[in-house]
């Protein structure tokens, strides 16, 4: 794609969120209104922790305030499951989108990364141009290492877990889309990964950057092909006064009241949706025993907005 081209694309795309966006931010103010000020304060931490996924929301113009990110009807259900079949996650059930979470728990891209730090750390300058030199015919592979070596001491403890754990974020709510998360199973993930997030990273802007180190460091052809859209959705999310990152502050109490505290940490809330289950017999395999596989319908999002068509593609597979 021409390089004129690409920046008309992303003219036409960045005024079609613009226009969605303003129509959200007038659908929520009013909802907000009639529910009352107690429940405006828990639906607003909630609001904060979909932000943590809003790079990839904003690159398919989706929509910030829903759980699953668009509108949950027949036909997107269908979309869904059929996208998280065919992209790259392979996820056909239940059993599949849990071990997918886990992978990412457990290390996902963050354990490359930071095997390939560990490892340039070793090379002295002349060991690094020999590494340089003998990956100049692996586009990807030269690429990981030239943003390792710009970045692994920079990012210290943050590693790319922005990377990382935005895209839990948004497979929890792929995953609650697809009727493979209840509601409450979807927020029990989600909000105690927000407030891990909250506490590794300084600012919006800083974890959005991250996510963008991360992918660049997962695939040179993805961030050849579209690298672009995300840098563009990136600061549209800084600059947009509808942009969850404006609308909520970084530093919000994530906190629920005593009776409705249930986050405690993120292998508590996976247990919470194993223990939703309990009744189910069936386990995932590969010695992810604490998590047992259910299938349960879904009650509406509380998050729905009314009279509100952001839509855009199904999803972007990463």
């Amino acid at each position: 794609m021409k390089e004129s081209n690409k920046w008309l694309l992303c003219l036409g795309i960045t005024g079609f969120c613009l226009a969605a966006s303003l129509t959200a931010a007038q659908s929520t103010k009013a909802e907000n209104r009639s529910n009352g000020d107690g429940n405006v304060v828990v639906e607003e931490r909630k609001l904060w922790a979909l932000g943590c996924s809003a790079m990839l929301v904003e690159r398919n113009c989706h929509r910030h305030d829903l759980l699953g990110t668009v509108i949950r009807t027949e036909r997107n259900i269908k979309k869904m499951k059929k996208f998280l079949v065919t992209s790259g996650w392979d996820i056909k059930d239940r059993a599949d989108l849990l071990e997918n979470l886990q992978w990412i728990e457990k290390g996902g891209h963050r354990r490359k990364f930071e095997g390939w730090g560990t490892y340039l750390q070793t090379l002295n300058p002349q060991q690094y141009e020999q590494a340089l030199n003998a990956s100049e015919n692996n586009p990807n592979v030269l690429q990981k290492i030239k943003i390792t070596k710009e970045y692994y001491q920079k990012l210290g403890p943050k590693s790319i877990s922005g990377w990382d754990y935005s895209r839990y974020i948004c497979l929890c709510r792929w995953g609650y889309m697809a009727d493979y998360l209840s509601e409450e199973e979807a927020w029990e993930l989600i909000m105690p990964v927000a407030g891990m997030l909250q506490k590794t990273f300084d600012s919006w802007e800083d974890l959005g950057r991250n996510y963008i180190i991360g992918r660049q460091f997962w695939s040179y052809n993805e961030t050849q092909r579209n690298g672009y859209l995300y840098e563009d959705a990136y600061q549209r999310l800084l600059d947009m006064p509808s942009s969850p990152w404006n609308k909520y502050p970084w530093n919000m109490n994530l906190s629920y009241p005593p009776k409705k505290q249930k986050h405690r940490g993120i292998n508590d809330g996976l247990k919470q949706v194993a223990e939703n289950v309990k009744n189910q017999k069936k386990c995932l395999c590969g010695g992810f025993n604490d998590f047992v596989v259910g299938m349960f319908h879904r009650p509406f999002e509380t998050l729905h907005i009314k009279n509100n068509s952001r839509t855009g593609p199904i999803c972007e597979n990463l």
